[in-house]
């Protein structure tokens, strides 16, 4: 039996890159993967791909960032779902240049994202 038979997992930023290799992984061993991410255009293309693997999952979109964003993500999961058991908290940005040419709004945001959104994961509705 697959290790994460009938799990359910949230998986952010799981639209492409590592997120959505984690997210193929975890698929591959039975979960059911929730692909969250801000383009839900292409977390829906994920999802497509996935189903069409046999596995099971979900696009929702989300921005980590914004707290009703991440509540309704993580109902509509509930919902669908009936639990969560399984949080990847994925979701980053890059800005790649000399941390003294960075603004502040650019240095938030990035904050806002990688610690923020974190945390706002890991308890989405309290």
């Amino acid at each position: 039996m697959p290790q994460l038979q009938d799990k359910v997992a949230i998986i952010t930023g799981a639209a492409s890159g590592i997120g959505k290799e984690i997210a193929r992984r975890f698929a591959e061993e039975g979960a059911k993967v929730v692909i969250a991410d801000l383009m839900l255009q292409a977390a829906a293309a994920t999802v497509t791909e996935f189903t069409s693997a046999g596995h099971t999952a979900l696009a929702v979109a989300m921005d980590v960032s914004d707290e009703a964003a991440v509540e309704e993500g993580v109902s509509s999961t509930v919902a669908t779902y009936g639990k969560v058991d399984i949080l990847v908290s994925n979701a980053g940005i890059q800005i790649v240049r000399p941390l003294h040419e960075f603004s502040l709004a650019e240095w938030k945001k990035m904050l806002a994202i990688h610690l923020d959104g974190a945390l706002r994961m890991s308890n989405p509705l309290h």
